[in-house]
């Protein structure tokens, strides 16, 4: 990791510690700029690492407000929950929402800010430790959108780069930790009055309302 991506991840990591001393919990981890793709334009080598916290955690079924969102989009992910020392205890449906507010040019700033995250819904794990077979499907107010093999992403590795990323920051994974581990589809944009739902079959079903 450079210099610079290093020093943006303790600029986030210092927003996240000040977050849990005023009483928020937590909840884990996400990965971003997982496209070889961005990767390249971006001049990084593998994919970063953001935080997770009760603030931005929304109920299953519930409902959030997209006011002040820019370019909101839904991701479709697999929500990893792992022991402290990175065992896969199970596997869910998750949903992130981010807000793509300004261009993808500096990852450094990506970083820092927490990788475009809005909030996250996330289904209770299912005890599996793998996804092959698991077809992601999105749908839109009942109309599917989008899908995607959920068995391409590996998990493993999944856990190997927040564990890395975070050893170099001074942290380390914590029993219970969820880590979401990047869109299975391409991202889906959402506006409000939509109801968005993501089926992972055995991995469990999840669903979010949209308001303005």
């Amino acid at each position: 990791m450079s210099i610079e991506l290093e020093e943006a991840m303790q600029r986030q990591l210092g927003h996240w510690r000040s977050a849990l001393g005023s009483g928020d919990q937590r909840i884990g981890w996400k990965i971003g700029l997982n496209a070889p793709a961005v990767q390249e334009r971006l001049g990084i080598e593998r994919s970063v690492v953001g935080h997770l916290t009760s603030a931005t955690l929304l109920r299953p079924g519930g409902t959030h407000s997209l006011a002040g969102a820019v370019k909101p989009f839904v991701e479709p992910e697999i929500a990893i929950e792992v022991d402290g020392e990175g065992a896969i205890l199970g596997l869910g449906a998750a949903i992130e929402i981010v807000d793509l507010d300004h261009p993808i040019e500096d990852a450094a700033e990506i970083v820092a800010e927490n990788i475009f995250h809005r909030a996250v819904v996330i289904c209770p794990s299912a005890p599996r430790t793998g996804a092959d077979g698991v077809q992601a499907r999105v749908s839109i107010d009942g109309e599917q959108r989008e899908t995607g093999d959920a068995g391409a992403t590996d998990l493993a590795e999944t856990v190997a780069v927040v564990d890395d990323a975070l050893r170099t920051a001074g942290e380390r994974l914590e029993h219970g930790d969820r880590i979401i581990a990047g869109s299975l589809t391409a991202p889906v944009p959402v506006q409000p009055g939509e109801r968005v739902t993501l089926d992972l079959g055995e991995l469990g079903t999840v669903e979010i309302d949209f308001a303005g």
